[in-house]
């Protein structure tokens, strides 16, 4: 025995040392105030999970324990109910070893067991607060197992191993002695509580705090993770108790599994904090939500949440970059219980638990992220899909947790609905390719990230998130994930290739590709970044005005060039608006371009018309340019170019085009071949009859006019080598063939026709070389030719014929009519031919002489028998003979000659005996009515008195009509009436009685009035109201269905 005392005393000692020298090493990081923070965070829990597992070991019902926690000024007092001490709990607290170690097998990983704590060192880290503790608890005696008051100072204060070993030895004696000092009571008649009292100083209270704070953010999980903890109670000294629990707010199912969701109770009542657990036998994973009493909602786990729970949260896990807290009962910590071996070591037998508990984890997490991506009562999904690869740890095989952990939930995520879009549908972020289908904005800045998805949900509306969720799926998003940048929006206007097809592309009613682009450019301007890939020409995504997107390089910016000459351009070299900007498109100041001017273009144009060899676009060229009209105070040239140009090339000149801005220059090339152009096509003519009907002028006087005109805006405006061109002659000669200028001379004007007539007869055609006089220019005094010129020619040819009997035979009836204009101008032939016209008696034949005067006697004759005075007036009746002709009825019908009567006098409109007289001086009035004396005075009464009434009552009824405005109303004629306004309008009315049932016009002023534009005829017949007298009625009158038009 004595021995065995020697060896048990030797082993006392050899434990004392070791016990002391361990707790030495673990003060010594306490001591130095290294990882003050971690220890701190950790304390709390390591109190928390010793009380819990001193009331799994000390409870025969699974009791669960409620933990109290006070801080004072001077005190944080760790309390909880429900436990007790065994000696070999009090041994095993002051010697720093684990009580629950004698029921764990480490040959048997895998299996649960009642406690939690590992090492026995935890409660070490809890001397951060104060290296003196005063523990306040119940001893169950073994022997008797009544229950006795036990308190004592845990004392480690000591700097040696004898130190610790006296704090230890004072340890037992004070527990001892309170032991023995008390009663022992049943286990019924007492209150079991276990107090830790740690007195604080200045130094150590922020680090209480910091360990308060952290029980704060966690307890829900702990709660969650251990059933076995009922409550936790926070006292402080000014803010109060606060109670928090957690109660079951509802079970969901999903698929085979269940999940429930619970709440945070605090003081007993609901708080905004729920949490779904979701579980296996061996594994439970928690994620934060909220609820609004219909639907609810991810939250984020907070960064400074510890990721894995060994029951109790494991501080140092927080980077591990879940979405989601995973808890296991069976996960074994590494000794400072900042993590888990996760290595991809198959000798490890913990790493290998480890990794197996962590992709039961994974499992359960896709799981729950299928069913809430496919119920639309969960929502902010982008919460699940914040993880990533975890931050560098020696407890962290990276390459096996990205493959085993972050890669299955990535590719879950991928392909699950959990993006809700802006139309409002959910779509997964990958299809069953594993192409895109989401867009995610993506800037550096929250600002460009808005700008950038407003831009993308006008494009892409059923692939960009929710306008709201933007910020946070870009927080979340990685490689695999479709980013939106500035960049990728500019490859997308780039693949566009214009407007139309971006218009086409646009989802957005309200806005247009101008409208989009400007507010691109907008963001690439605010952004400072991408723009320079524009500048530096690596998109195309810049509209020229024809739509077409180009690189900056390319473009030009507009500097007010009329598009009237940008069409012109076209015509003949590149559209200038292929190489100028938009008008509408507003780069910004962030993108420069060189200016393009009116004048450029019109050099350009100048330039092009002048050099170039393609002669279809020169002429279109011209004409579109001399179709150009300035807009405001249009130059008499340019109207003058139009008309020319309009009247030869008709179909190509329908209408004139505006200018806004004048610049002559503009036509300081085209006129040239515009006016060359049309020279050449009258040319081309030959002859003014040709060109008359050609270009369809209405008669050959207006044909002249028109060239006389031309001839003269060529010479005036120095086109006048135009008017010389061989081989397109355009002055006529008085033959009407186009000769060039050289070729002919002006006619002096004293030549008359019938000397040209003659001169052409005998062999020499003046008219041939002689400008036709409609034609104005301005020849040398040597290019005129005058009568004398022309009576030289006549007189060479004569002189030798008055010799020659058979030539004069030949040319009687020049020599005729030479002779009539001898005899007609005796002093102009005796000037001009003086020897002619002395032996002018030679040019007639006797037979001639005879006829003429037979003919002149007849016609005295006739013209004395009806009353003709002279050959002027006989010409006069002649004409109003064809005349009346031309209005005879169809056929060979003879119109029924009449009595005139008074009522056809009314009709006539006959008032008195000159008219009378003059009346039937005209051969239509003769033709159609007898008269065998004059008509009596009554009847120029009764047509006189029929005049006026019609007359008056016509004037009367116009006066009361709403559309006639009489105020100035005058009596220019006797039928006719002035001064009217109808709607405003001036207009002249003849009135006439229409009592016969007809209406005869004589009278030159009534035929005069109806011949203008605004002139009505109304008739009054003394029973109905007058009324006008239309076209129309007058066609269904009279049956009239064919009108001849004569102009002239």
């Amino acid at each position: 025995m004595a021995k065995a005392g020697m060896f048990a005393k030797s082993e006392h000692e050899e434990l004392n040392r070791i016990t002391s020298k361990s707790i030495l090493e673990k003060l010594m990081n306490i001591r130095q105030k290294i990882n003050v923070g971690f220890t701190a965070r950790r304390l709390v829990w390591e109190l928390i999970q010793n009380a819990k597992d001193n009331v799994s070991l000390c409870s025969e019902n699974d009791e669960k324990v409620d933990v109290h926690i006070a801080i004072s000024e001077n005190e944080f007092i760790f309390s909880h109910n429900k436990g007790y001490f065994t000696s070999g709990h009090i041994r095993g607290l002051v010697r720093k070893y684990s009580s629950g170690d004698k029921e764990r097998d480490t040959e048997q990983l895998g299996q649960a067991y009642k406690t939690t704590g590992r090492f026995g060192t935890g409660f070490m880290t809890t001397h951060l607060l104060s290296e003196k503790v005063r523990v306040v608890s119940t001893f169950q005696h073994e022997e008797t197992e009544l229950f006795h008051p036990c308190s004592f100072w845990l004392d480690r204060t000591g700097k040696t191993e004898a130190k610790i070993v006296e704090g230890m030895k004072q340890a037992f004696d004070q527990a001892e002695e309170a032991i023995l000092d008390s009663d022992g009571v049943e286990r019924s008649d007492i209150d079991l509580k276990t107090s830790f009292i740690y007195p604080l100083t200045d130094h150590t209270k922020p680090l209480a705090y910091v360990a308060l704070e952290e029980v704060q953010k966690g307890i829900a999980y702990t709660l969650i993770n251990v059933p076995a903890v009922n409550s936790l109670t926070i006292d402080e000294a000014l803010a109060g108790e606060t109670v928090y629990q957690i109660e079951l707010h509802e079970t969901i199912t999903m698929g085979e599994n269940s999940a429930i969701i619970y709440n945070l109770l605090m003081d007993g009542k609901r708080s905004k904090q729920y949490f779904l657990a979701f579980q296996n036998q061996h594994v439970q994973i928690i994620v934060p939500i909220s609820y609004d009493g219909l639907d609810y909602f991810i939250q984020a786990l907070s960064e400074d949440v510890p990721r894995i729970h060994l029951d109790f949260p494991m501080i140092g896990t927080e980077d591990l970059h879940l979405p989601f807290i995973v808890n296991s009962t069976l996960f074994e910590p590494t000794e400072p219980r900042d993590g888990i071996s996760l290595m991809d070591d198959e000798y490890n037998e913990f790493a290998q638990l480890n990794c197996s508990l962590m992709q039961q984890a994974v499992g359960l997490y896709n799981a729950f992220l299928t069913y809430a991506g496919n119920n639309n009562d969960w929502h902010d999904l982008y919460h699940l899909a914040r993880v990533k690869s975890p931050a560098k740890r020696d407890w962290i095989d990276q390459s096996w947790f990205n493959t085993n952990v972050v890669g299955p939930i990535r590719t879950t995520l991928l392909h699950t609905p959990i993006v809700d879009v802006f139309t409002g549908e959910r779509m997964a972020i990958w299809d069953d390719f594993d192409e895109p289908l989401v867009f995610f904005p993506s800037a550096n800045k929250a600002s460009l990230r808005n700008d950038i998805w407003n831009l993308a949900k006008k494009l892409y509306p059923g692939s960009v998130p929710a306008e709201d969720h933007g910020d946070q799926w870009y927080e979340v998003i990685w490689s695999d994930c479709y980013q939106l940048t500035i960049s990728t929006l500019s490859g997308d206007i780039q693949e566009a290739e214009n407007l139309k097809n971006l218009d086409a592309l646009l989802q957005d009613s309200k806005s247009t590709g101008v409208d989009f682009l400007n507010e691109y450019y907008k963001l690439l301007n605010i952004e400072g970044g991408h723009i320079n890939e524009i500048v530096a020409d690596k998109f195309a995504v810049i509209p020229n005005q024809l739509g077409e997107f180009k690189i900056k390089s390319e473009l030009s910016v507009d500097k007010g060039i009329d598009e009237e000459l940008k069409n012109a351009c076209a015509l003949i070299s590149n559209d200038p608006r292929s190489y100028l900007i938009h008008q509408r498109a507003g780069t910004g100041e962030g993108i420069k371009y060189t200016p393009k001017t009116q004048d450029a273009i019109v050099t350009e144009i100048n330039t092009h018309i002048k050099e170039s060899n393609d002669k279809s676009a020169v002429s279109a060229v011209c004409d579109y340019l001399a179709s150009l009209l300035p807009k405001e105070n249009i130059p008499e040239r340019r109207l003058l170019i139009f008309d020319f140009s309009q009247r030869v090339y008709p179909e190509d000149f329908r209408q004139k085009r505006l200018l806004e801005n004048y610049n002559a220059k503009i036509w300081e090339e085209s006129d040239k071949k515009s006016l060359s152009y049309i020279v050449s096509k009258i040319g081309d003519k030959k002859s003014v009859a040709s060109m008359w009907q050609s270009l369809e002028f209405e008669n050959k006087k207006e044909a002249l006019n028109w060239l006389n005109n031309l001839v003269s805006f060529l010479v005036k405006n120095g086109f006048e080598n135009n008017i010389n061109r061989e081989k397109s002659p355009i002055l006529p000669n008085q033959n009407g063939t186009f000769r060039t200028k050289d070729d002919l001379f002006l006619d002096a004007g004293d030549i008359d026709e019938i000397l040209k007539d003659i001169a052409a007869d005998l062999g020499y055609d003046f008219r041939e070389e002689l400008l036709d006089t409609a034609i104005y220019l301005v020849l040398p005094e040597n290019r005129t030719y005058n009568i004398a010129d022309v009576a030289e020619k006549i007189t060479a040819c004569l002189k030798p014929m008055l010799r020659d009997v058979d030539k004069r035979k030949k040319y009687k009836e020049t020599l005729k009519n030479f002779y009539v204009w001898m005899n007609d101008n005796r002093e102009k032939a005796a000037k001009y031919f003086p020897d002619l016209h002395e032996k002018r008696f030679l040019f007639l034949e006797d037979d001639d002489i005879s006829l003429n005067i037979k003919k002149a006697v007849e016609i005295d004759e006739l013209m004395e028998e009806h009353g003709i005075e002279n050959i002027e007036d006989l010409r006069r009746q002649l004409t109003r003979l064809k005349e009346i002709g031309r209005e005879a009825p169809p056929s060979n019908e003879v119109p029924e000659k009449v009595n005139l009567t008074q009522e056809i006098m009314a009709s006539l409109g006959i008032t008195s005996q000159a008219e009378f007289e003059a009346a039937f001086k005209d051969p239509w009035v003769q033709a159609r009515f007898y008269h065998t004396s004059n008509p009596t005075v009554s009847s120029y009464a009764y047509a006189q008195r029929l005049i006026e009434r019609a007359r008056e009552n016509i004037k009367a009824y116009l006066r009361g009509h709403p559309d006639y405005d009489c105020t100035d109303l005058e009596e220019t004629a006797t039928t006719v009436l002035g001064g009217i306004l109808k709607n405003g309008v001036p207009i002249d009315i003849v009135t006439r009685p229409s009592d016969n049932g007809e209406v005869i016009f004589y009278y030159s002023s009534e035929k005069d009035t109806l011949d203008t534009d605004s002139v009505e005829l109304w008739v009054d017949n003394g029973l109905t109201d007058p009324h006008i007298l239309t076209l129309g009625r007058i066609l269904k009158s009279t049956g009239i269905n064919r009108i001849p038009i004569n102009m002239n």
